[in-house]
């Protein structure tokens, strides 16, 4: 069985919305945990790389990658079949980072809405009439994750994979460069890399895949 994981580097800020907001203070928080931490919930993140993989899959424009495609991610309603399907981990912060914060909120240095507000920053956000002046009302203040984080998704199967499973694992890895809320205003953009665990430690294995799955591409053209 791989043992595999996504690295999500933040490239601007980034709005994980949980849907709800705080009164007095802003319209759409983001999801965080008990200690602050902010998280991309894994059905979020899933259908955000789902979204890059069909795009590739179509691109491509052959059933074995249609087929691939489902055999990694599944189709509703999979019944007997799902346990074949890889699980998302939620998208959560440096483990590293991660632990030397929450061993400050245990040892009382520091307290979760610290943590929170040392990890993001409240935005405010307006909408434009057709003229190009504000519109009326429109205000609205939103939390977002800070740029340049490194949030890890690990990838759970209980198969092995195949070469051209992992190859089109690291090809969509590379390939998605936005998640999250408004992306299409500048939010969420991200470099992600494919990583396997090789003799106890995570390496970057997203050229690697990718390049043999590119040559089996063109062998079939």
């Amino acid at each position: 069985m791989n043992k595999c994981r996504i690295q999500v580097k933040l490239l601007t800020e980034t709005i994980f919305g949980s849907g709800y907001s705080i009164p007095g203070s802003v319209d759409l928080e983001v999801v965080h945990d008990e200690y602050g931490l902010p998280f991309m919930k894994a059905k979020t993140f899933k259908g955000n790389f789902r979204d890059a993989m069909s795009d590739i899959v179509n691109f491509l424009g052959e059933k074995k990658y249609e087929d691939l495609e489902k055999g990694l991610l599944g189709v509703k309603d999979n019944g007997i079949n799902a346990w074949e399907t890889i699980k998302f981990s939620d998208c959560i912060i440096n483990e590293n980072i991660r632990n030397i914060l929450i061993y400050g909120i245990n040892e009382g240095a520091i307290n979760s809405t610290e943590v929170k507000e040392a990890l993001t920053e409240v935005r405010s956000f307006t909408s434009i009439e057709d003229d190009g002046s504000y519109k009326e009302g429109s205000l609205r203040h939103m939390r977002v994750v800070k740029k340049d984080l490194v949030f890890y998704v690990d990838l759970y199967c209980d198969k092995e994979l195949s070469k051209d499973e992992l190859g089109l694992l690291a090809t969509t890895s590379r390939y998605l460069k936005h998640i999250g809320t408004m992306r299409t205003r500048g939010k969420g953009e991200v470099e992600c890399s494919f990583q396997v665990l090789e003799n106890g430690e995570y390496k970057d294995k997203t050229e690697y895949y990718m390049n043999k799955f590119l040559e089996g591409v063109k062998q079939n053209d």
